[in-house]
């Protein structure tokens, strides 16, 4: 089983939106901090290239 990739929490409701589009959750640390959890590294990569294709509309390049 691949192990769960955990990053920092970001507000951005884009973000959020990605991370429930590739299957990640809301977590929180020991100290009380929220993180973004994803299943496998796929799936935070996803979550990257997702933000990226994201990004290049936003600026015009797609």
């Amino acid at each position: 089983m691949a192990k769960a990739v955990k990053v920092a929490f970001s507000e951005r409701a884009e973000d959020q939106q990605r991370l429930r589009q590739v299957g990640g959750s809301i977590v929180f640390a020991k100290n009380g901090k929220a993180q973004f959890s994803f299943p496998s590294m796929d799936h935070y990569r996803e979550w990257q290239r997702l933000g990226a294709e994201e990004y290049k509309r936003k600026v015009g390049l797609l």
